[in-house]
């Protein structure tokens, strides 16, 4: 998946709240019921992002070792790292691929990141540390929006699947684990400019054929009287945990 595509999405992407969702905090409720410790812990974050998750780990952990391929996501989780005053996190540019374990880490989290989406990815996590926690797509994802538009584009929605995929892989290497699926209803509204934009990234990342000119036209039926653009997300996620 290319890095300048993540680039481009990281200044609209979703920073940290000092306040968990609902989703998070089921996220951390289930690490709770597994025994997943985080105090004196050092963490590696993989496919962090811009830090949604990692500075609530490096709230409660001794480190954490932050990485991603988008230099851009990472200015940003350094900027909320700085106005939040979380000091206990290293960014680290690199691809997962790419990165090497020094020594295995306590406990090593990916949340929805195509970083850890296939076996030999799933085999280097589990090399990496103690505890692995992993959240990924668990091949549902319906938007009202999305939907429309890439059929009126001729092109077909890729729905992440890395979740089922990892179950299936845990299952044939006879690993002890325990998993949930989670759901989610996720409501967005958008001016033109924000949907153009939002749109336009999907349509790239799972290259899809458009024109700007269409697409707009097309988005400008969708708008409601007032202009704004509703987009509903509805998702499955499977959320796992191993040693």
């Amino acid at each position: 998946m290319s890095k300048t595509k993540w680039d481009e999405k990281a200044a609209n992407y979703t920073r940290f709240s000092q306040n968990l969702t609902d989703f998070q905090q089921k996220v951390f409720d289930f690490m709770d019921e597994n025994n997943i410790q985080l105090e004196n812990k050092n963490v590696l974050d993989i496919g962090c992002g811009t830090g949604v998750y990692t500075l609530h780990l490096a709230k409660k952990a001794l480190h954490v070792d932050a990485l991603d391929f988008s230099q851009q996501m990472l200015d940003v989780l350094q900027e909320d790292a700085k106005k939040y005053n979380i000091s206990e996190i290293k960014t680290i540019f690199s691809t997962f691929d790419d990165f090497e374990i020094q020594k295995p880490y306590d406990v090593v989290f990916c949340s929805m990141t195509p970083a850890v989406s296939e076996v030999k990815s799933f085999e280097k996590m589990h090399k990496s540390g103690d505890k692995k926690l992993f959240l990924g797509w668990g091949g549902k994802r319906e938007s009202s929006l999305h939907g429309p538009i890439f059929e009126a584009f001729d092109g077909s929605y890729n729905v992440p699947r890395g979740g089922l995929d990892l179950l299936e892989w845990l299952k044939s290497t006879k690993k002890s684990f325990e998993y949930t699926i989670l759901e989610e209803t996720r409501t967005s509204n958008y001016d033109l400019p924000q949907a153009i934009e939002n749109v336009s990234w999907h349509l790239g990342i799972n290259k899809v054929d458009f024109t700007t000119e269409k697409l707009t036209s097309i988005l400008k039926e969708i708008a409601q009287k007032e202009g704004q653009i509703t987009n509903i997300v509805r998702s499955e996620m499977v959320l796992a945990t191993w040693s």
